[in-house]
């Protein structure tokens, strides 16, 4: 299981960095056209372009247009403007509580698929793996408004879903027979039995900071609140129910 949970954090980070070169051709203001992969650098104020085994770099201001997707160079795009109504931000962080935890600072990892409703406000659906007590596997609706339409901006957050169990619970509860007892046949026997995990709600509201390097490529920082709730079942109707409130703290990389 756990090698199943690295392959998937692997997976979603390269995807992350592939995702933001793209493949077309480019169009120069000196009427030259090549054809390869571009990616914008040095924040927005260079376009990188490989070509059949070479690689060019040119001034943004040098770039008419993209032809992959129709897009302008960062220098030309009014700040107000939208570049695609989807875009993807996947998450690395820790979960920080206080000293009296088993815990302190949980390992979080997470990915979602956000979709523009208007240039401010985006809803969309996510998962990643959190390592508690038990891994879980964090299922949840997302919410976002930015402050400003630009490509800098401050936002604030909801994460509302489900933590899914990804593995057996390390939860043990024990059953002490009193001595006197006639009931059972070994008196003062303590029982060992093991609790089944359910996983549980969560709620994540907090603020973050959007920082887009061009149009399809961006980083954030994001600090809020976690609150989940871990359910376990165990024999004889034994059931236990721990609350963790913790502090988020995540940096993200964001594409279209």
């Amino acid at each position: 299981m756990k090698k199943l949970i690295l392959l998937l954090c692997a997976s979603v980070l390269a995807f992350s960095v592939l995702a933001q070169t793209e493949k077309g051709q480019v169009y120069l203001k000196n009427g030259s056209i090549i054809k390869g992969k571009y990616v914008y650098i040095n924040d927005g104020k260079q376009l990188r372009v490989e070509s059949a085994g070479n690689v060019w770099i040119f001034d943004a201001a040098d770039v008419d247009h993209l032809a992959s997707k129709g897009v302008k160079p960062l220098s030309m795009v009014n700040e107000e403007s939208v570049s695609s109504a989807w875009f993807f931000r996947t998450e690395l962080g820790v979960l920080a509580g206080n000293a009296d935890n088993s815990q302190t600072a949980p390992f979080s990892i997470s990915g979602s698929a956000n979709y523009l409703v208007n240039p401010n406000f985006s809803a969309g659906l996510g998962l990643g793996v959190e390592f508690l007590k038990e891994s879980y596997m964090p299922v949840f609706a997302n919410f976002e408004y930015r402050f400003r339409k630009q490509l800098t901006t401050p936002y604030v957050f909801l994460k509302a879903g489900y933590q899914v169990p990804l593995e057996d619970s390390n939860e043990i509860y024990y059953d002490v027979y009193p001595v006197w007892s006639s009931f059972w046949p070994w008196p003062g026997e303590i029982s060992e039995n093991g609790f089944d995990c359910k996983g549980g709600v969560m709620f994540n509201p907090g603020v973050g900071f959007n920082q887009m390097f061009s149009q399809n490529f961006g980083m954030n920082f994001a600090v809020g609140y976690q609150f989940h709730r871990l359910n376990y079942d165990g024999e004889s109707d034994y059931s236990l129910a721990i609350d963790y409130n913790r502090v988020t703290v995540k940096i993200g990389i964001l594409f279209n």
